[in-house]
């Protein structure tokens, strides 16, 4: 009923092949669990007219919260784009707020609005530009978020269940999902923002790889990057985008790499990668695969994080 949304319960019986008795014990319990909602008497092909129920998708409301970059005046900046949304991933409400100077306290503050609104809240997710293990930040963007202790923080002003994943990992993860890529596929992921360091990820037969201390795939202490100091745009990022295409494609040889770098051309990037002397010579020739809606994908990703390890996961 979760994927359908809607039956009769002969269809329920059929699709399950559950006797029809057990069924009509079982919709009466999820009807009274709040789970299912009967609707309306509707005239079937053959027969009398049936009752129809629907999955209750406002069963549960998630809050998800994205932290991302944004560009005002050629500054660098963050963002807090937060949505409210539902089982069926519905948005209820949504907001975004500036986060250029990021504290804890502004996000805790931030959490707490949405969480004062007139919704029953049952999960929340994050989504970071950096990584966290045992609940510390310990590499984020500019470093600005490092030691922070956000699942202690978080727990001081709410009892609701928060999970935390790498923003780089939930927009690979969203895209396979969105795009119904074969989950035994071996995925790396690059996301790389212009005048900021990529993220990867490693995303192997639906399970993701984070590595020791979740630190798998923090990009900006490649050998290339290490060092790095000046803004990467342009020809500069792509340069970088070979580097880290030819590194993976050895080390991981997956079936396809999920890019997302609005800042340049994907015909570029295929270009290059043609042109690419290593490339060329390496035996494992992967997919490229381009993300086009940047927030559905990260969307996407947060519903998976909350849902994961749940009877509802997308």
């Amino acid at each position: 009923m979760f994927k359908k949304g809607s039956a009769f319960k002969s269809e329920i019986a059929k699709e399950t092949g559950i006797s029809v008795v057990t069924v009509n014990a079982l919709v009466k319990q999820l009807v009274e669990e709040h789970v299912l909602l009967e609707g309306k008497h509707v005239q079937q092909s053959l027969g009398r007219p049936a009752i129809i129920y629907h999955f209750n998708y406002e069963q549960q409301l998630f809050l998800l919260l994205s932290i991302q970059e944004t560009f005002t005046i050629a500054q660098r900046n963050l963002m807090i784009v937060g949505k409210i949304v539902n089982l069926s991933g519905k948005i209820n409400y949504e907001e975004e707020f500036s986060f250029k100077d990021p504290t804890l306290k502004g996000l805790l503050s931030i959490i707490n609005h949405f969480l004062l609104l007139d919704y029953r809240i049952d999960k929340i997710g994050i989504s970071l530009p950096g990584k966290i293990f045992n609940g510390v930040v310990l590499s984020s963007w500019d470093n600005l978020f490092n030691q922070w202790n956000l699942e202690q923080a978080i727990s001081e002003i709410t009892s609701i269940p928060v999970f935390i994943q790498n923003d780089a990992h939930l927009l690979t993860i969203g895209y396979t999902i969105l795009s119904a890529l074969n989950k035994n596929e071996t995925i790396v992921g690059i996301f790389y923002p212009e005048n900021s360091m990529p993220g990867i990820t490693i995303y192997s037969n639906g399970s993701l790889i984070e590595g020791s201390k979740h630190l798998a795939g923090e990009a900006k202490f490649l050998p290339h990057l290490i060092n790095t100091s000046e803004p990467i745009v342009g020809m500069t990022l792509v340069d970088s985008l070979i580097k880290i295409l030819a590194i993976y494609n050895v080390v991981i040889a997956p079936d396809s790499f999920v890019i997302s770098a609005d800042s340049v051309s994907n015909d570029l990037i295929i270009h290059k990668v043609t042109e690419s002397a290593i490339l060329s010579k390496q035996i494992n020739k992967p997919h490229l695969l381009f993300i086009q809606n940047f927030q559905k994908s990260l969307d996407t990703g947060l519903r998976w994080l909350v849902t994961k390890n749940s009877t509802y996961r997308i």
